[in-house]
């Protein structure tokens, strides 16, 4: 048993390596979402009035990003390997979270399958906030756990300080924030100490203030500031956001989308019917050893991460948009490593059978990454299609435009949300051949127009849905009715 364990920690250590050592060289080089641009262009100037990045600004993550950029010239790629090299750090927090619950190779093997997820590798690979953001989270998971446990100062003052750092990366964690309660509620009860317990709310809100600081003082003024959040907030929960009250789509789709796509079908198997065999074999192994917990005793043992995990799961199914499936990843890793800790017992055939299922995953995911770091997006191939166009052209979108500026494409484009300035803009341009784009079309439909009569299909251009869920298909079509 001894020889077997030793093996199967070397072997699992070298696939985290091998994982590591794939990310970084398949980070993506180019921004190719709205997104993805405003965090790349902030590399350079850091303005939200311009949205470089948009708000909340996203600071902690933008000046991690510059610091890469020092040594890395691209700096969508100095983005990408900012987010490799947290969640290389969050390794560690992940075993040794695991290792509360599980022996020293079953937590191992945990950390091997949460770091081989494919959905996760694709998110750290881009330029976005989800990667990073991650990688904290983990470390805050694990501090916070510690302090449940210890009462020195240290590991009452660490979480507060990785919150922080957690919200200057992305903003949209905040439920997770409900951990803190329980740890001030341990505390308290060790303690009963009032005047303590004060201090500690005083430090994580003037830990908070960090980075709300900075971001005021780039705005100017903090009346400025104000405005700028306001308007965020307001169009998030009202006009482009995506959340519940926007979309005023029915309940139980937002249910199916944020259940079984986001966090079943894309987070936990990456759209892979081979993964999804995967799981219910080590499922059904897990059984038949008997080494699952007790409903009850699992219950006792993760009732916090089980409370933020819903906590965050009402967030994302009201509060955010669940068209895009990186909103729910954080869901999707904390069920996986639930799962997994669940199941990770002794036995060795379940620990092996944990590796392979690592090994799956690489398998499927390192085509995908190569895919996500080469070809061209959906967007791209759109603009590339245009830019050859001989005579003068205007092209009418909804969210694209924010690529094509960009990429400094040499035709006209114009972004638009409503019908009635679309009409007004397009009498401009008589002289024109003028095309739009399916997203805008669709835009035009829920706002009850139909204006199919006047389109003509040019080409649809294609990508990988895993990438970019909303922009993965783009329509071209010419207005035909000037």
């Amino acid at each position: 048993m001894f020889k077997t364990n030793k093996l199967l920690s070397a072997i699992v250590i070298i696939l985290i390596v091998f994982i590591f050592f794939i990310r970084f060289m398949y980070s993506v080089s180019f921004p190719s979402t709205w997104d993805q641009v405003d965090f790349v262009l902030a590399l350079d100037r850091y303005d939200l009035l311009a949205m470089q990045p948009h708000f909340p600004g996203y600071p902690i993550f933008i000046f991690g990003g510059m610091l890469v950029h020092l040594f890395i010239e691209n700096p969508s790629l100095a983005l990408s390997v900012f987010n490799g090299i947290i969640t290389v750090s969050a390794a560690v927090p992940m075993y040794l979270l695991a290792r509360r619950y599980v022996d020293r190779v079953s937590s191992l093997a945990v950390t091997l399958v949460l770091q081989s997820s494919v959905y996760f590798m694709i998110l750290v690979s881009q330029p976005m906030s989800e990667g990073a953001a991650i990688g904290v989270l983990w470390w805050f998971l694990w501090n916070l756990m510690i302090g449940f446990d210890n009462n020195k100062i240290r590991y009452q003052l660490l979480p507060l300080l990785l919150f922080s750092i957690l919200m200057g990366i992305r903003l949209s964690y905040l439920p997770l924030g409900i951990g803190l309660l329980f740890l001030w509620w341990f505390d308290y009860k060790r303690n009963k100490d009032s005047i303590r317990l004060a201090g500690f709310i005083l430090l994580a809100v003037l830990f908070q203030m960090i980075w709300v600081v900075a971001l005021i003082m780039t705005e100017g003024s903090l009346d400025g500031f104000m405005k700028l959040s306001m308007a965020f907030v307001t169009g998030h929960f009202t006009s482009w956001g995506g959340t519940v009250v926007d979309t005023h789509e029915p309940f139980y789709t937002r249910l199916y989308e944020l259940v079984i796509n986001n966090i079943i079908y894309v987070g936990m198997f990456a759209k892979s019917s081979f993964l999804l065999i995967g799981f219910v074999a080590i499922s059904i192994i897990a059984l038949l050893k008997n080494k699952t917990d007790e409903a009850g005793n699992f219950l006792k043992k993760h009732y916090v991460m089980l409370t933020l995990l819903l906590i965050y799961f009402l967030w994302n199914l009201f509060a955010q948009n669940v068209e895009k499936p990186r909103h729910s990843y954080p869901i999707t890793l904390m069920l996986l490593f639930l799962w997994l800790v669940s199941i990770a017992g002794k036995h060795t055939l379940l620990k092996w059978a944990c590796m392979g299922l690592a090994v799956m995953q690489l398998i499927i995911g390192i085509p995908i990454l190569k895919e996500q770091a080469a070809k061209n997006p959906a967007v791209y191939q759109t603009a590339n299609h245009l830019a050859q166009q001989d005579e003068e052209i205007v092209v009418y979108t909804w969210e694209e435009t924010r690529v094509f500026q960009y990429l400094d494409v040499p035709f006209e484009h114009k972004r638009f949300y409503t019908y009635d300035l679309f009409l007004q803009d397009k009498k401009y341009n008589k002289n024109k051949k003028i095309y739009v784009t399916n997203h805008l079309i669709e835009g035009f439909k829920e706002q009850g127009i139909d204006v199919s009569e006047n389109l003509a299909e040019v080409k649809t251009f294609k990508s990988n849905e895993l990438f970019d869920p909303v922009y993965d298909e783009i329509t071209l079509y010419r207005w035909k009715n000037k």
